[in-house]
């Protein structure tokens, strides 16, 4: 079950752990974040995720992302000749019950990350994830301070800043580096009939998650052999 309880605008004077946990982040970790906090377009929304396995926690994340992904689109176009429509940062905190208490940030938000990921690269999203008890370092080599919460943060790519974060998924690269959304349904060939992407409920009845997850798979499998047999001519 998923819950929308809060969508809010950050700023960094507020007295609570998110809004301090980005002006850490803004001062020295990440550059976008002072200017959207400046222009008013650092965001973030609230979600309760109820579910009885890890696999229930992860659709619910992957329906959530595409509903929100969908929503920062739409402003990203309606701001399209405003500096906001660039710097849009919305932040995406799942709140888990208390079951889920110990369970594996990484392995949470392995696929459906990924899963968003391959799907929205095409169109210049990025995305980044975060969780309770992470640690981890920057490029300098110093501590990034330990997020307060689990959550995804989506903004638009920075092509010249970004290829950084695709080492992981180096078959996207060339994805990320021609990017560019037109208003594409980067959906539109995965849809059943009657699947509607602006509606959890219907992406959860026709079991979209496992769907999409599905075709990744066979679509990387697909493109890491033919990655393989190129190494091997040469």
């Amino acid at each position: 079950m998923v819950t929308l309880k809060e969508r809010r605008m950050i700023q960094f004077n507020e007295e609570n752990d998110f809004s301090r946990y980005c002006s850490a982040i803004a001062d020295g970790f990440c550059p976008f974040l002072a200017p959207a906090e400046q222009q008013s377009v650092l965001f973030a929304s609230h979600y309760r995720l109820d579910g009885e396995s890890i696999f229930d926690l992860q659709e619910g994340m992957f329906y959530v992302g595409i509903v929100e992904i969908e929503r920062f689109r739409r402003f990203r176009k309606g701001n399209i000749h405003s500096q906001k429509g660039i710097l849009a940062c919305e932040n995406v905190i799942f709140e888990l019950s208390a079951k889920f208490d110990d369970v594996d940030g990484k392995e949470l938000f392995g696929w459906p990350h990924y899963l968003l990921k391959v799907l929205y690269t095409q169109v210049g999203i990025m995305l980044g994830k975060f969780w309770i008890k992470e640690r981890d370092v920057s490029r300098d080599g110093l501590p990034i301070p330990e997020p307060p919460c689990h959550f995804l943060s989506i903004r638009s790519a920075v092509k010249s800043r970004d290829p950084f974060f695709f080492t992981e998924a180096p078959f996207l690269m060339s994805t990320l580096l021609e990017s560019k959304d037109n208003g594409k349904n980067v959906h539109e060939f995965l849809l059943q009939n009657g699947c509607d992407i602006s509606s959890i409920e219907s992406m959860r009845n026709h079991h979209y998650y496992q769907q999409v997850k599905e075709w990744v798979e066979r679509k990387v499998t697909a493109r890491l052999r033919r990655m393989e047999d190129e190494r091997r001519l040469y």
